[in-house]
């Protein structure tokens, strides 16, 4: 992984809160819009086509992935207040077989305050029978449960947010890029992990035994790929 600076990490940052949510502007509303928002349905559903990837853009509120003994991939949300429809969230399958989720309607501003009162609250349910190559998460003030979905790699940039992941297989490859967040990875006692930490004010904290070079933590054989690029950010690793 590429060495960063405070001066790289904060830039980063200020890329980073322009990209996310599939460029989202701030400008004391927040600003909605994302690519073929023509090809999205609206609100709850159950998805019929083949999925291997799952990429969710969400605002305020939670995100928890799960296992469920359906045939196909449920998606549903829960709010605090009545949704009317430029507030439900967006889905569409693109020809890859990526889930592509987005938090409301393309094109609409929002103030913070209403967004954070409106809590919005997504499940997505997966058939234990789906190999999931990648889960990807853009989440800001989100809080993040993925309950032991095996998927290849997981992929999170967090602004506020905390991420929890119960792990029985881990994925090959974890990519975490944060501000001001924490992730919790519920592992089993024989995981192999190497974590390569890069970032200013870390804190790396696991109940498994590890070994350190440099910047990197080893736990066991070191199969799993963790990367994180942070500021103000903690990973715990704790067992099942």
């Amino acid at each position: 992984m590429k060495k960063s600076t405070p001066v790289l990490l904060a830039f980063s940052f200020f890329l980073f809160v322009s990209l996310l949510l599939t460029s989202c502007r701030y400008n004391g509303n927040v600003k909605f819009g994302y690519h073929h928002s023509d090809r999205y349905s609206v609100g709850d559903a159950t998805i019929e086509q083949p999925i291997s990837d799952i990429s969710v853009d969400w605002f305020s509120g939670s995100v928890n992935i799960c296992y469920s003994d359906n045939p196909e991939v449920r998606i549903y949300e829960e709010a605090d207040t009545t949704l009317n429809d430029t507030l439900l969230m967006r889905h569409y399958v693109d020809e890859e077989g990526k889930l592509n989720i987005q938090y409301c309607q393309n094109g609409i501003s929002l103030n913070t305050k209403k967004l954070r009162n409106l809590n919005k609250r997504l499940t997505i349910e997966v058939p234990r029978s789906i190999p999931l190559d990648e889960i990807e998460i853009d989440a800001v003030n989100v809080n993040v449960d993925i309950d032991s979905v095996a998927s290849r790699e997981l992929t999170v940039d967090g602004v506020n947010s905390n991420v929890k992941a119960f792990y029985p297989t881990l994925p090959d490859e974890i990519h975490i890029d944060g501000v001001n967040s924490k992730l919790v990875l519920h592992v089993p006692i024989t995981a192999g992990m190497t974590v390569d930490m890069d970032g200013v004010n870390t804190d790396f904290q696991s109940d498994l035994p590890t070994g350190k070079t440099g910047k990197k933590h080893t736990l066991g054989d070191g199969k799993c790929k963790l990367d994180i690029d942070a500021v103000n950010c903690s990973l715990n690793i704790k067992t099942l």
